[in-house]
């Protein structure tokens, strides 16, 4: 049995662990599914798993699947302090899923086609800026 659909967002997950700890704090990343409260003035992270339509990678009955999709990770300030940290640590995600990265989790490797931060947001009581982290994978 394949595991790649439970692979994909462990390394991903794994790897935001990491890079996320010295932006944000290890304890405060917020997981999908798990219960998460944010502490007031406290900057955090979500991330969120984005799959995309899986395909064939080739043809006939014994070509890979091509599975992509997005890894969002959202990244909260406190509002009223400036755009600076949040577009430092922004920078941090944009590097540490830098293209061409390799993630593995059991047989499963997702690589990274790219990362892009989009623009700040207000989203009271924070200022959010999103990182969109494109992958793929073939299995």
């Amino acid at each position: 049995m394949s595991t790649v659909l439970l692979d994909i967002p462990r390394a991903l997950e794994a790897h935001a662990a990491v890079v996320l700890a010295p932006v944000v704090g290890a304890d405060n990343i917020a997981y999908p599914n798990v219960v998460y409260a944010p502490k007031e003035g406290t900057p955090w992270a979500r991330v969120d798993h984005l799959p995309a339509r899986t395909a064939a990678a080739g043809l006939g009955q014994d070509a890979q699947t091509r599975h992509p999709g997005v890894f969002q990770v959202s990244l909260f300030f406190p509002l009223g302090e400036g755009a600076g940290p949040a577009n430092t640590a922004a920078q941090a995600v944009c590097d540490g899923f830098a293209r061409g990265t390799s993630l593995q989790a059991g047989a499963t490797v997702v690589r990274i086609q790219s990362a892009s931060a989009g623009p700040g947001l207000r989203e009271e009581p924070w200022w959010m800026r999103p990182v969109s982290v494109f992958w793929l994978v073939h299995a």
